[in-house]
């Protein structure tokens, strides 16, 4: 018999798990926040249709959530200290009744990262009815807990620790050897040493490894159990109240991750956010193409635009959170690092070496030239240096190519220009969980257009029909052009220009993504909407691409007169062609509305 009391105690432990507030959670599962608030203290249970949802949302299945057992893995993370991967569901398939038993990285539990010579363990947090508990097991071990009067027996259980830090394990060597190095940190910790280095005099080393050694270190305070790992010659630092561990980026003087492609405005990638995030995905290992980027976070929909005509109205993220949904598409975690203060550069700077090494590239806005997204690439001086792709770099590249220091410069650089400027915001791809169903993204992706094409205004620009409208006067308003000043003109526009270039490239991502999807629908009533979809927003990137080339890209010379440049006849003829492109865009809303209302059955 289901218990409401027992379901909403369930639910609010594993949204704290997840660091929801209420707010967050009701956010994701498109319900109040009263909704939540009723379930977790008992006075209702959650929909049935919304406990898919709710499964995904919370990493834990329908069943544990509705029946909750005296044994539950809260979180399973499979990690090498350096890279992690979120484990818990498969973990929590292994519960049977009071007790767990699996090998870890076997075939029982064949999780990532697989990759690399990094020893690697399983850390897992666990609910018993005496309370919360923690344990782990190295590759190749077996993790066994059992309850006893409610209470795990056995060694190797661990609850969560205040004030300095205990270590639960240490190893040196790689996967393969390695050797316990427990006592050599008990006889550190008692002379209270503030970092310990990965090499062969503090950690001796065993004669069957051939290649590169690793430091790995597990331990527990109280957020919880931890790892993390360096390579041999770098170095673990303990912070200054000893209560966490971190790998020192100043262990490496400089690191270069090479083989990053270019970014450039023209080129089928004009969503520089989606582009630079592509980038980022790729050079992580994930298979995907711009489309799919510009589809799954829904940035393939957007239209937004100011009366005061500003070249911000095309970023991606400047009036809707399009990050947010790519982000789970791909199943990464972001941490975000917005308008941070110069105190806290810091400790960035070492998060993003660290990343770097991990070949993981920060995306950041406003990295040299004018605030367009690109990535950070490397970093030299101990990470006071730092080096990136951006969408201004051709410029630059064409402007000293003839330049023997130039290019010398671009040896040494892997070749890649210098960050000029901190970003005010800036992205790091944090730990990876189970990424949802692409046709989950897809739905995902189509509701969030219905809603943002609905929304008049957000965050000070206009939205959907409402930006277009604007945009469309704005065109017309023949009484401005005759009174403004010529230099007011030409930034219209070239703000004009940049942002009709920013639709095209979004609605051509659509036409491409929509048509790339269709066999994600189970149905072919579903399909064959989903194909008239795509060639509907086909047609609109043909006609916003014509409109385009009549628009010459170049900036206007100061003396040249706008009645030249850009008559009053081509203003109207866009003009008629935003219209056109709003009625095509309430016939997407009737097609997709047929879409969602078959996927709900």
């Amino acid at each position: 018999m289901l218990s409401a009391e027992n379901i909403g105690r369930r639910i609010a432990l594993l949204r704290k798990e997840k660091r929801l507030s209420q707010e967050q959670l009701a956010e994701e599962l498109n319900v109040s926040p009263q909704a939540v608030s009723k379930w977790e203290t008992g006075k209702s249970i959650p929909e049935t249709a919304t406990l898919p949802l709710l499964s995904r949302v919370l990493g834990h299945s329908i069943d544990s959530i509705l029946l909750p057992r005296q044994l539950v893995v809260l979180s399973a993370v499979y990690t090498d200290g350096e890279e992690q991967e979120d484990v818990t569901q498969r973990v929590n398939a292994f519960v049977s009744g009071d007790s767990l038993r699996l090998r870890v990285g076997g075939g029982e539990l064949a999780a990532a990262p697989a990759a690399g010579d990094r020893i690697k363990v399983l850390l897992v947090k666990f609910e018993a009815p005496s309370g919360i508990f923690f344990t782990c097991a190295r590759e190749g071990e077996v993790v066994d807990i059992r309850l006893a009067g409610g209470a795990p027996e056995g060694e190797g259980v661990f609850t969560a620790k205040f004030g300095e830090l205990q270590f639960i394990h240490g190893a040196y060597g790689n996967r393969h050897h390695s050797r316990n190095v427990m006592g050599k940190l008990a006889h550190y910790r008692y002379f209270r040493w503030s970092a310990f280095t990965a090499n062969h005099e503090q950690f001796p080393s065993l004669t069957e490894n051939e290649g590169p050694d690793y430091l790995l270190l597990v331990y527990l305070n109280a957020e919880g159990l931890h790892a993390v790992s360096c390579c041999e010659g770098e170095r673990i630092c303990y912070n200054p109240d000893r209560t966490r561990l971190y790998r020192e980026a100043g262990s490496r003087d400089s690191y270069i991750v090479t083989g990053v492609d270019r970014l450039a405005f023209g080129r089928g990638q004009d969503c520089s956010w989606a582009g630079a995030l592509l980038l980022s995905l790729r050079t992580m290992g994930v298979d995907t193409s711009y489309e799919t980027v510009m589809g799954v976070s829904g940035a393939c929909w957007r239209v937004a635009f100011t009366s005061m005509w500003d070249f911000s109205a095309a970023d991606a993220l400047v009036a809707c959170d399009y990050a947010a949904p790519a982000f789970r598409a791909f199943g990464i975690n972001p941490v975000w690092a917005d308008r941070i203060s110069k105190e806290e550069r810091k400790r960035v700077k070492e998060q993003i070496a660290a990343d770097l090494e991990a070949h993981r590239l920060p995306v950041a806005i406003n990295l040299r030239v004018a605030p367009e997204w690109g990535v950070i690439t490397g970093y030299a001086d101990q990470g006071n240096t730092l080096f990136c792709r951006t969408y201004f770099d051709e410029e630059t590249f064409k402007q000293h190519e003839d330049e023997p220091a130039f290019q010398e410069d671009m040896i040494r650089t892997g070749g890649y220009l210098y960050v000029d400027n901190w970003p005010f915001a800036l992205v790091r791809m944090g730990e990876k969980f189970e990424a949802p169903p692409a046709a989950e993204s897809l739905l995902a992706s189509l509701r969030l257009r219905m809603e943002t094409m609905g929304k008049r205004e957000n965050r000070g620009y206009k939205l959907g029909y409402a930006a277009f409208e604007v945009w469309r006067m704005g065109l017309i308003d023949g009484s401005w052009y005759k009174e403004a000043q010529e230099e007011d003109v030409r930034r219209r526009y070239l703000v004009n220009r940049f942002c009709l270039a920013a639709l095209a490239d979004a609605r051509r991502s659509a036409a491409i993504y929509l048509a790339s999807s269709r066999e994600l629908l189970p149905d072919d009533s579903g399909r064959e909407q989903l194909g008239l979809l795509a060639g509907l927003y086909a047609g609109m990137a043909e006609r916003l691409e014509s409109a385009l080339a009549l628009i010459p890209g170049q900036e206007p010379e100061a003396e040249a007169n706008h009645e030249i440049y850009w008559p009053e006849e081509t203003r109207k003829t866009q003009a008629e062609l935003l219209l056109w492109v709003a009625g095509q865009e309430a016939e997407a809303d009737r097609r997709i509305q047929v879409l969602l209302d078959i996927a709900a059955g």
